[in-house]
């Protein structure tokens, strides 16, 4: 589904909301919600994982941390409060999910069940196939696909740029071995490479098998079109449709995130800074390498 028409652009100097994905801070969200004890989204959180001790929770686990990261991101101070000049929302990865339900386009309820689905999901492929994602720093593109080639040349599986977050910061995403293998061979050659707290391998192709159940539950949870629109790191657009943001959020399963492409995309529309919401400050921590837009955290 492509849009119909290109969202208004601002003229003058505005704001984009930005929501970060699982890499948002763990430690953040459980401030969060820890201070918002009868907020519904926090009740909601807690009657579907069972529990409001936050604190006890397994943050490595994505059946935890996806889900926690959308309601605290939606809570926050940020989104609670935004400036009033906000002309867009972007999402990184998972927070596409929460920019839409900011955005109004996800029902939150809605949105909350599908980020417990997302996590679930792949929980379970992990499970079935282990799989990982690993930051290479330090290193560009064609360095990391070298790298990525080589090593699939000696050995069959699935390894794949699962996230560009800067021209010198790339995310792998694939089967477990080749992961690792990734990282030994990166440190030996001067990059910096480390195993990122994920169980699952996220914007690869390993997560194919979730995207028929993830659908339905993608297409339910649309409530309307977006009050403003939804810059997505997957698909590097701007969207203005609820039915296609349905569609974007299921294809970030496999896609892979390009987030100075979304970051240009809000800068095309007239933002001039970027407000993160959270959790934490992972975004602003990478936009110092994206000049597009200057990026505050909370």
């Amino acid at each position: 589904m492509t849009p119909t028409s290109d969202p208004p652009r601002s003229t003058n100097g505005a704001t984009a909301l930005g929501f970060p994905g699982q890499g948002g801070d763990w430690r953040a969200a459980v401030a969060t919600l820890v201070a918002h004890p009868t907020h519904p989204l926090v009740a909601a959180l807690a009657d579907r994982l069972g529990t409001d001790r936050w604190d006890a929770l397994d943050g490595l686990d994505t059946r935890n941390a996806q889900p926690a990261i959308y309601v605290s991101g939606l809570i926050g101070e940020v989104a609670d409060n935004p400036p009033p000049d906000v002309v867009a929302v972007i999402g990184h990865s998972l927070g596409e999910i929460t920019a839409s339900a900011w955005a109004g386009a996800l029902d939150p309820l809605g949105g909350l069940d599908l980020t417990m689905a997302r996590g679930r999901l792949g929980h379970d492929l992990h499970q079935a196939r282990p799989g990982a994602m690993a930051a290479i720093n330090r290193w560009d593109a064609a360095q990391v696909e070298w790298l990525r080639r080589r090593i699939l040349a000696d050995a069959a599986g699935i390894l794949d740029v699962a996230v560009t977050n800067s021209s010198t910061q790339l995310v792998l995403s694939g089967d477990t071995a080749l992961v690792l293998r990734a990282i030994d061979l990166a440190n030996e050659q001067g990059a910096v490479a480390r195993l990122l707290p994920i169980g699952g391998a996220y914007h690869s192709p390993l997560m194919s098998p979730a995207v028929e159940r993830f659908a339905a539950l993608a297409a339910a949870a649309v409530i309307a079109d977006p009050r403003v629109p939804v810059v997505c790191s997957t698909s590097r657009r701007a969207h203005t449709s609820g039915a296609e943001l349905a569609e974007v959020v299921v294809r970030s399963l496999v896609l892979p995130v390009d987030w100075p492409a979304a970051v240009q995309v809000a800068a095309d529309l007239g933002a001039t800074r970027m407000v993160e919401a959270g959790p934490g400050d992972t975004l602003g921590r990478l936009g110092r390498f994206l000049p597009a837009l200057e990026v505050t955290a909370p």
